[in-house]
């Protein structure tokens, strides 16, 4: 008589069943019929699990790696503090365009030759010079508050 039951790692995400990487237990005929002939999962081995036990190391040192940069960083954007951006502008104070993300990217690798993605700059919308502040979030816990001074770009 066959196991009314077998173990798998799931290969991809599956909605009713898991994440990839999660282990389940699912009857065998879904298993031998739609789970592996499909690759959505796969039998566990003692190799397998070895395996992912290996790459959950590399990722949770990875993200420690991470991390101490993002300290670094932090500490070097608090210790500035304040950016300067100058953009184009009218006699108002309006700016031509708006100034993104990518701008203070761009400000900041000038500072500290350092690159930052734009996914963790939140900036307010900013359309006329003047002093604003923006937030840099690397995680949910490192978090910096800087200062930026837009000012009009004077070109002669």
């Amino acid at each position: 008589m066959t196991k009314k039951y077998i173990k798998l790692m799931l290969n991809n995400k599956i909605e009713h069943l898991g994440n990839k990487g999660t282990f389940i237990k699912v009857s065998s005929g879904y298993a031998r019929n739609y789970l592996i002939p499909t690759n959505q999962a796969s039998i566990i081995t003692n190799a397998k699990v070895k395996q992912i036990e290996n790459l959950t190391k590399k990722h949770i040192q990875k993200e420690k790696e991470k991390e101490s940069q993002y300290l670094i960083l932090k500490l070097t954007l608090e210790k500035i503090n304040k950016f300067i951006i100058r953009k184009i502008s009218n006699v108002n104070g309006q700016i031509f365009g708006s100034v993104s993300e990518k701008d203070l990217c761009n400000v900041i690798f000038n500072y500290i030759a350092s690159n930052i993605e734009n996914n963790h700059i939140l900036l307010p919308e900013i359309k006329f010079t003047g002093n604003y502040f923006a937030q840099i979030q690397f995680t949910n816990i490192i978090k910096v508050n800087i200062e930026l001074q837009i000012l009009p770009d004077i070109r002669n």
